[in-house]
């Protein structure tokens, strides 16, 4: 079987050659524009060994990313970023050097392999060295250098997490942004659903020892919270499920993450609240305010026609849901290829429950006749 990255319509350059799926994607993502980071699966799921990152600098970590692109496992390459793109969504400069501090002195576990080929752990830090200009202006830099050992991760990376950016600038607590990534790791798999020990959970999303140890509290500041960010803003949702012990007081000793695509009515509304003003958003979400001001919307996902380039990069999740569902394990670019030979013409009119009927139908068709992969 495939694996949901699989990047077989992806244009390689000879340059490219030899490199991983994660930065082929990336490479993609840069000729195209795309406004997505292609993020290691391996970084995705890591733990924190030392410290924790702060949504401040996980969001920066992740521009720094986007801007080095299919070089960022490149020997000796220094990149350079202005400081308007390092803040993001933030309008002052006074974050950048704290980030970066942080970004210097964290250090993550990491699985990889051993270059005789076996599973291993990785313990580094992100970057290895960081300058920042002086000036305040928006267009002054930071230059920086991912540390050797990043470095070697993202080279062999062949699974990755398209993470949005507008969702990802969005997000506000860090624990939402490492669920967040974590969906987005899974999110087209058949299999949607992460279980991990309590301990284990704790630790990958960087929740500092000795903080909420009342599962009661990490279920209500960390979980809840991050789920209603991330049902708002995301285009999935999350759920968990507590595993309980047979002790005395059956303590919760694991939990079952499950995320879920939204249905387009619901990335509809999605798309309308990302457009919206950041601030009242937390009302909103709680359902604290009564929406009056009409605001412009983007334009419905179940209106568009299906997409004539590769699926990795399809805006719309229901088809990507349909494909992981019923193709049989099928790289969903040769489903796509022969869905359209198939379709022709009428495709250009297609949209919407129709298209999404014709698109179910075919897959189920398609594994009917070549069996499953």
């Amino acid at each position: 079987m495939k694996l949901d990255s699989d990047t077989v319509e992806i244009e390689v350059t000879s340059d490219l050659e030899g490199l991983g799926r994660t930065l082929r994607v990336a490479d993609a993502i840069r000729r195209r524009d795309l406004d997505f980071v292609s993020k290691p699966g391996e970084l995705v799921e890591s733990e924190f060994e030392t410290g924790s990152l702060s949504a401040a600098g996980r969001k920066a970590f992740a521009l720094m990313l986007r801007k080095a692109g299919p070089e960022a496992g490149e020997d000796n390459k220094t990149f350079t970023i202005t400081k308007k793109e390092l803040r993001g969504s933030h309008k002052g400069n006074e974050r950048i050097q704290p980030v970066m501090d942080e970004l210097l002195r964290v250090i993550v576990r990491i699985r990889t392999t051993t270059k005789k080929g076996k599973p291993a752990i990785m313990s580094q830090s992100l970057l290895s060295s960081c300058v920042e200009e002086i000036s305040e202006d928006g267009m002054s830099v930071v230059e920086y250098e991912f540390s050797e050992s990043f470095k070697r991760v993202i080279q062999r990376s062949d699974y990755y997490a398209r993470v949005n950016l507008g969702v990802m600038l969005a997000l506000q607590s860090r624990y939402s942004l490492t669920l967040y990534d974590l969906g987005c790791l899974i999110i087209n798999r058949q299999n949607r659903v992460v279980k991990m020990n309590v301990e284990e959970l704790r630790r990958r999303l960087g929740v500092p020892e000795g903080s909420f140890k009342n599962f009661a509290e990490f279920r209500r500041d960390v979980l809840a919270k991050s789920k209603s960010e991330i049902d708002q803003l995301a285009d999935f949702t999350v759920e968990w499920e507590e595993v309980r012990g047979s002790g005395r007081g059956r303590p919760v000793e694991a939990v079952k993450l499950t995320f879920s695509p939204k249905n387009p009515d619901e990335q509809e509304e999605t798309a309308k609240e990302l457009d919206r003003p950041k601030i009242g958003r937390r009302a909103r979400r709680d359902g604290a305010v009564e929406e009056i001001t009409a605001v412009t919307v983007s334009k419905l996902t179940g209106s568009r026609p299906f997409p004539t380039g590769s699926l990795h990069f399809c805006g719309d999740q229901h088809l990507l849901t349909i494909v992981a569902d019923f193709g049989g394990g099928w790289d969903k670019d040769l489903i796509a290829r022969a869905f359209r030979d198939k379709m022709g013409d009428r495709l250009l009119t297609l949209t919407g429950s129709a298209l999404y009927k014709a698109w179910e139908g075919f897959c189920k068709g398609f594994v009917g006749m070549r069996g499953k992969a």
